[in-house]
């Protein structure tokens, strides 16, 4: 399957089914914050982010900084956003509902 890099009225429209992400256009990237109750509840966030990323196989940047998560999605192959960037956020969206 060969990626594409989304146009801007694509990521508009992408962005609409995403619950408090930020596009940074400037960077070409979507970004989320969290803060949890305690750094340990923070790194468990982590660890099954870091789960879910190998099982689509697309890796963000993520930040911990004592009881709060960054979040950072791009797609290096097309030098900017995919499909596999909200694909992913929504993905860790539901994940942070159900787990945490």
């Amino acid at each position: 399957m060969t990626l594409e890099r989304l146009d801007p009225d694509q990521i508009e429209a992408c962005m609409k089914n995403l619950h408090q992400w930020q596009h940074a256009v400037s960077e070409s990237c979507i970004t989320k914050e969290w803060r949890f109750a305690n750094f340990k509840t923070a790194i468990a966030m982590l660890v099954k982010v870091s789960e879910l990323a190998e099982q689509h196989n697309h890796h963000p940047e993520m930040v911990s900084a004592y009881t709060t998560v960054r979040i950072k999605l791009w797609t290096h192959d097309v030098q900017g956003l995919s499909t596999k960037d909200f694909e992913l956020a929504q993905a860790i969206d539901n994940l942070v509902a159900q787990a945490f």
